[in-house]
């Protein structure tokens, strides 16, 4: 079962968090919009975990954004953790990472509710559908009334023709970071780089759309889609407050 072995390596785990902007289509775009929806909630924003923080890349901006707020960083992968520790590093007591299995409820045990934003990114889409409705149900109960849930994820083309256009445009994109960082990169091998990814096998996509319904009978509201880039997309909801 792919669960996201790949991101445990090392070398992965390196590899993905020094050239993010160069594999990832807009990763500035994503961040300023989460951080645009977080500044609009209607409540305080103090308690913050970032599930599934690789190298905690979200719940930096977030605490950069909130001077006041606290977070938790909690991955599977010792690799991400360490990256994690590294970058919250400079945020002292105002921010703890621990590892955890969202394989299992027993995650919630490193992260004491209620809290007021739940982050994630990249990271549930390893684990099987019935599995993902299983912690997003646990999201629920960990926030706070009010709280809010953002998924920065990879989900699942509509259909297979929508799927490789997906791929084309990652790789074109790749291809583009790479020239204006001033590298000689042949389109050709790049694609082929993308298609043995190691973390490939650990991709298990569902439509956001149903991902979005999921949530919708948990129990969360204005439940929505903020941005979409082919398969990467941001979406989530609000836990109501009564």
């Amino acid at each position: 079962m792919g669960t996201g072995e790949a991101w445990r390596d090392a070398k992965v785990a390196a590899s993905f968090a020094a050239e993010r902007a160069a594999r990832v289509p807009e990763s500035r775009t994503q961040i300023e919009l989460l951080l645009r929806i977080v500044r609009g909630r209607l409540r305080g924003t103090t308690r913050i975990v970032d599930l599934g923080c690789g190298d905690a890349v979200l719940l930096t901006a977030l605490l950069d954004a909130f001077p006041e707020a606290t977070g938790a960083a909690l991955d599977y992968s010792p690799a991400m953790l360490d990256l994690a520790r590294e970058r919250l590093s400079r945020f002292g007591d105002r921010a703890r990472v621990a590892a955890i299995d969202l394989r299992t409820p027993d995650w919630r045990a490193a992260a004491p509710g209620p809290v007021d934003v739940v982050v994630s990114g990249f990271a549930i889409h390893h684990l099987p559908d019935e599995r993902k409705r299983g912690v997003y149900g646990e999201i629920f109960e960990l926030l706070a009334k009010g709280g809010t849930f953002l998924n920065l994820e990879h989900v699942a083309s509509a259909t297979p023709a929508v799927e490789a256009l997906h791929d084309d445009a990652i790789v074109a994109h790749q291809v583009a970071a790479a020239r204006a960082a001033g590298n000689d990169v042949d389109p050709v091998a790049q694609r082929k780089a993308y298609d043995a990814r190691p973390d490939k096998a650990d991709n298990i996509l569902a439509p956001v759309w149903t991902q979005c319904d999921w949530l919708r009978a948990i129990g969360f509201v204005d439940v929505d889609v903020f941005w979409k880039w082919f398969e990467l997309a941001l979406f989530g909801g609000t836990k109501p407050c009564s």
